[in-house]
């Protein structure tokens, strides 16, 4: 504890020992925080602008019982903890901190397709003018499908074209590590500086702080200092944020107030784009056959990061394998995957088939065709049966897609398969006879 703490602390005691008002005196005064003083001022802040007026009637007997304590003739001066911050920063020089942004994550090396081209078009719109809407921005998705990638894309393009702007990017396990630290090490002013006085906050996988109490409240408080000056905040997460389980509902609300996209995982078209974009930036200087790249595209798609893991085998197993390859094609391919080529080839092939055998026995079970199901009919009973074949094959089949879901689907939008596999969710909780009418066909498919 400073010398400037323990004397604060020694009025605080002093005063609330002769205070009345005990409900005021714990609830109010002593929030009051001690932040600098001189020889002829000392700060003290609290954290609401509505509770200044009240400890202002208090400030002079305040200053008396310090001044007493410290044998000296400084005036007292009461703000609000925000005001205080931004005394600070215009009364300083600016601090330019680091942005810990990735500077090869780019909107140019980022490949759009279907699944993502929402989530890319909303970035890109916030790049171009940051605050002005859509903030928060929230990006969900799986993990390694590009939400890291986008965040720091917004990033990069606002530093290349307004550099005046301050961006930060964290996650938030590294936002929790800096608010521990600057407890410990008694720097909470400096943290605030550094969060609160940025124009554009990028906050990575936000699940990290739910169930993170003193830190979800903090981050509420910047959330909302930053909203309040019309800064830019964008938040990606794992989870829309309806489903962020542990999330305090203020926090939720307040996500919810801007704009939510997602990414989905890549169709064949946008796998094999990605991979074209890998080996064009790896500056690969030998052929690589278009057989093989289509069959990467279609049993290693699940994320970016299987893609992209995928081709550096690939190239590993041409480097081992020196000069018996002149190229890769199919014959090198199934040879440097053959370890998983019983498993993940012969899993996609059945999860391939399996779309028709989920349409099937849900038709079955509701004494209905496959062609109605897939049909644009809107009656009841098929729409139940076409809901819950559509929730069955994004449960029973990991890899597949909303996209690809809606192609199998009669060419439905991913959006309208989201819904449906909601609504499949909502039922199965709130109808015990949805619920086993849904499991009874599930243990006809596993």
């Amino acid at each position: 504890m400073t010398t400037l703490e323990s004397n604060w602390e020694k009025t605080l005691n002093i005063f609330g020992h002769n205070f009345e008002d005990k409900v005021i005196f714990e609830s109010i005064i002593t929030l009051l925080k001690a932040q600098e003083v001189n020889s002829h001022e000392l700060i003290a802040t609290i954290e609401a602008e509505f509770n200044v007026p009240i400890v202002s009637e208090y400030a002079d007997e305040l200053e008396k019982i310090y001044n007493e304590i410290t044998d000296s003739h400084i005036k007292l001066t009461i703000m609000s903890e925000e005001a205080y911050l931004k005394q600070h920063a215009s009364t300083n020089t600016p601090v330019h901190f680091e942005d810990h942004l990735r500077p090869d994550f780019t909107f140019t090396n980022f490949v759009v397709g279907n699944s993502n081209r929402i989530a890319q078009n909303a970035s890109l719109a916030v790049a171009m003018k940051p605050g002005a809407a859509y903030s928060p921005l929230f990006i969900y998705s799986n993990s390694g499908l590009g939400k890291t990638h986008l965040l720091n894309a917004i990033g990069n393009y606002i530093k290349e074209k307004k550099p005046h702007l301050q961006v930060l990017y964290s996650t938030s396990e590294q936002f929790v590590n800096d608010y521990i630290s600057s407890l410990s090490n008694h720097t909470i002013n400096d943290f605030n500086f550094r969060y609160r006085n940025v124009d554009v906050l990028l906050i990575d996988d936000i699940q990290f702080i739910a169930t993170k109490e003193s830190s979800s409240e903090m981050f509420f408080n910047i959330f909302n200092a930053l909203q309040n000056d019309n800064k830019q905040i964008v938040i990606s997460s794992d989870k829309p944020p309806k489903d962020l389980k542990g999330m305090e509902n203020r926090l939720v609300s307040r996500f919810t107030n801007g704009l939510t996209v997602s990414i989905d995982t890549p169709e064949f078209e946008t796998a094999k784009a990605i991979l074209r974009k890998k080996i064009e930036i790896e500056k690969v200087d030998y052929p690589i056959d278009e057989e093989v790249l289509d069959f990467i595209a279609s049993h290693f798609n699940r994320d970016v990061r299987e893609l992209e893991g995928s081709l550096k085998r690939l190239f590993f197993y041409k480097v081992v394998t020196g000069q018996e390859y002149d190229h890769i094609n199919m014959e090198c391919a199934l040879e440097a995957f053959k370890e998983d080529y019983h498993t993940t080839i012969n899993t996609a092939k059945n999860e391939e088939l399996s779309v028709d055998k989920i349409k099937k026995v849900v038709a079955e079970y509701y004494n209905l065709s496959v062609q109605q199901i897939n049909s644009k009919s809107r009656t009841s009973n098929l729409i139940v049966a076409r809901h819950i074949a559509m929730y069955l094959v994004r449960n029973l089949i990991e890899s597949i897609s909303y996209i690809q879901i809606g192609k199998e689907f009669g060419g439905r939008d991913h959006s309208t398969v989201m819904k449906a596999c909601d609504k499949v969710e909502k039922n199965m909780k709130k109808d015990p006879n949805y619920r086993k009418a849904v499991e009874e066909i599930k243990s006809k498919l596993v």
